[in-house]
């Protein structure tokens, strides 16, 4: 029987069936398009094969800018990271359509405002063009008020510095996750992976420290 044609390119044989377009196509389209032009679901076979295999290839190249969160930074900030995981997390099911471009972008201005909050004058910055991104910047900053101001009075609340640390650990891992497509979530995924009720038996269920 004959092959059908890569419904992408046209020019090779579509051995490999994408369950985002419902199409087959060729493993030169699905390597070169994926979350590029390919909107991939995160369960696809073929993106996780990928992600492994550029995962590795990674791990020997650690940005400078992660190095400086080690193990004692992830068990000092384990409760506040694990909220804001889980907020992205709603944040996912409420908004099929976001990636990782939106939550970094949320990120971004939630450090803008932490800074000036952390200096005395409080100005609130905000994604700009993202309405995702502004919607997930919003249920992230009311995760963090919360963490600064707990209801017990008993326990402590989240310092701005800690709070500004976070989300500059953020903001690195999702470099160092999503490789600047434009339609990945492989960061939201790692950090779905933080949370509990997930299996550690994922890929890139680790954060790569030195």
């Amino acid at each position: 029987m004959t092959t059908r044609s890569c419904h992408l390119c046209d020019s090779r044989s579509g051995k490999r069936y994408c369950p985002a377009l419902a199409k087959r196509i060729c493993a030169a389209c699905c390597a070169t398009k994926r979350e590029i032009e390919i909107d991939c679901p995160s369960d696809c076979a073929y993106l996780r094969q990928g992600r492994s295999f550029e995962f590795e290839r990674h791990d020997h190249h650690v940005d400078a800018d992660l190095r400086r969160f080690d193990q004692r930074f992830l068990y000092r900030n384990a409760q506040a990271l694990t909220m804001l995981a889980a907020g992205i997390a709603e944040a996912r099911a409420q908004h099929p359509g976001i990636v990782d471009i939106d939550a970094r972008a949320a990120f971004e201005a939630l450090r803008a405002t932490t800074k000036t909050l952390s200096s005395g004058i409080y100005y609130e910055t905000q994604p700009d063009g993202r309405p995702i991104a502004a919607a997930l910047y919003r249920s992230l900053k009311r995760l963090l008020d919360e963490m600064r101001q707990p209801p017990d009075p008993n326990i402590t609340g989240l310092k701005d510095e800690d709070a500004l640390e976070i989300l500059e650990f953020m903001i690195a891992t999702s470099d160092f996750y999503s490789g600047g497509r434009p339609k990945s979530r492989r960061h939201m995924d790692w950090l779905a992976s933080m949370l509990p009720s997930r299996s550690n038996e994922e890929e890139g269920n680790r954060l790569i420290v030195p």
